[in-house]
């Protein structure tokens, strides 16, 4: 029994952890989309809103990049089991 729910807290941990990988994977992708289609869609006379528009868009476009790395590639520690 100790095993079966040993199997059901790392499925609970593995799905919280996708769940949160899709939902900042999207809020960043929306973030891209948004200052990608302002920087390209509306000609802006102020220099400086102009170089925060591409900031956040090349900011926006390294956290998509980094996100799934950040999410997956570091291995998790998990409790030893007792056999």
């Amino acid at each position: 029994m100790p095993d079966q729910n040993a199997k059901s807290g790392l499925l609970l941990r593995r799905r919280s952890k996708v769940i949160g990988f899709i939902i900042t994977e999207a809020s960043a992708i929306c973030v891209l989309l948004l200052a990608g289609t302002l920087a390209l869609s509306v000609r802006l006379s102020d220099s400086t809103l102009a170089l925060s528009v591409n900031i956040l868009t090349i900011a926006a476009a390294v956290a998509v990049a980094i996100i799934p790395i950040a999410f997956f590639a570091v291995a998790p520690i998990l409790p030893r089991s007792e056999h």
